[in-house]
């Protein structure tokens, strides 16, 4: 949720730059100020496009949930977090499970997931008898 922030965030921070950077190309004509502006929007259609679709499927309560056995494993970034291993596929989480966990311990997942981006929302542990072992929510 952080990195969907920070996306809209400099979105319209570029947008911003944008009319800071075609007003001083009106009064100045130099053509760094209008590549400037150039590269600003370019940059905030990018976050748009980043930020759009993920925005709309959590605002609309659109998710899809997989199932299934997976193991998690530490991501090794400076905010923390696990990743879920399914068969070949992988999500990031930010929230980290409090149990004993590692490439060799299998659990049964159950992972909501945005339909457009595949932006992990939340995720749930279950030990092989079917107790809850962590949830995210």
């Amino acid at each position: 949720m952080a990195q969907l922030i920070a996306f809209w965030v400099v979105g319209f921070m570029c947008v911003f730059s944008t009319f800071m950077y075609i007003s001083q190309w009106r009064s100045e004509r130099k053509l760094s100020k209008l590549l400037g502006a150039v590269f600003s929007v370019l940059i905030a259609i990018v976050c748009f496009m980043l930020a759009v679709p993920d925005t709309y499927d959590r605002a609309l309560g659109r998710y899809e949930t997989e199932s299934g056995s997976c193991y998690v494993v530490d991501n090794q970034s400076k905010q923390g977090g696990v990743t879920l291993w399914f068969e070949e596929a992988s999500y990031d989480f930010r929230a980290t499970p409090d149990v004993a966990y590692g490439p060799g311990t299998l659990f049964d997942c159950t992972v909501t997931l945005t339909k457009v981006q595949s932006t992990g929302v939340d995720y749930e542990l279950r030990s092989a008898e079917g107790d809850v072992l962590y949830s995210s929510d």
